[in-house]
């Protein structure tokens, strides 16, 4: 207990040091020290990326985040540093994934397809549809349906990725911008954020229950795709494909919430 209190005391010191004096050497500290919410970063969002992708290139580009988070971060506000670096550096990471434009057109068709087949037979349905009926919907076998998910499952990551980002000035793109009442003292607590909270879990909560699980697994409890594959007692391929359409779904959940949001 002394030892993690006397860590925490060095690194109050050395917010002290850096925010009141600009020393380069407490900033390069707490660099060092926060250098773990960097690899987080990278292994969550590039999940699946092509091959071509160079990690280290997405490693520089989250330093960078890290680098900007430190010298906007204003201790005095008392919020979490961990929480307000993480959206920097996950908006570094897409930009630069952004700026490659390695998505191929074929890709998004393919996951637009599906999307939109999940969207319209829901609607038919009224409740979440099953793997099969999305299959029978599509005029494919389930196996073809699983296939298509693996092989666009990097870029739904990526895409869902984006639509949640927030800006430089820590406002949301692109549907979370048109959300009323948006001045907030707090960052970290705004209305915005409450609201897109409240939207995911009214998403999440409409998600067949084997989605919900990963969806928790992954998201809330941090666990890698290879670790709830032995929870669940199914392949880590299988945890991808279940991954990937639980993402397609809430993706269409939120763009048909923020049309409604946008009519308002």
């Amino acid at each position: 207990m002394a030892g993690k209190a006397a860590e925490a005391l060095k690194y109050e010191n050395d917010w002290q040091l850096f925010k009141e004096s600009g020393s380069e050497e407490a900033r390069g500290r707490l660099a060092e020290n926060y250098l773990p919410l960097v690899r987080y970063i990278i292994d969550r969002v590039a999940y699946r990326l092509p091959e071509f992708i160079d990690r280290e290139d997405l490693i520089s580009e989250g330093i960078l985040g890290l680098i900007d988070a430190l010298d906007k971060f204003d201790p005095s506000r008392m919020n979490k540093f961990e929480t307000y670096a993480v959206v920097r550096i996950r908006g570094s990471v897409l930009d630069s994934l952004r700026h490659m434009d390695w998505v191929p057109r074929s890709l998004r068709q393919k996951s637009k397809e599906i999307e939109n087949s999940i969207v319209e037979l829901e609607r038919k349905l009224g409740r979440s549809a099953t793997e099969n009926e999305v299959a029978e919907f599509m005029g494919i076998s389930v196996a073809e349906l699983n296939e298509t998910l693996m092989e666009v499952s990097g870029s739904v990551i990526f895409s869902f990725e984006e639509l949640l980002q927030m800006s430089d000035d820590d406002k949301p793109l692109p549907f979370m911008a048109r959300i009323k009442n948006q001045q907030t003292l707090d960052p970290s607590e705004s209305i915005m954020k409450r609201e897109i909270r409240r939207i995911l879990i009214k998403a999440i909560e409409t998600l067949p229950e084997n989605e919900k699980k990963v969806i928790g697994l992954y998201y809330t409890e941090g666990m890698t795709m290879k670790n709830i594959g032995e929870i669940l007692d199914v392949t880590e391929s299988r945890v991808c494909q279940i991954h990937t359409k639980a993402l397609l779904r809430l993706r269409a959940s939120i763009i048909e919430t923020d049309d409604n949001i946008y009519e308002d």
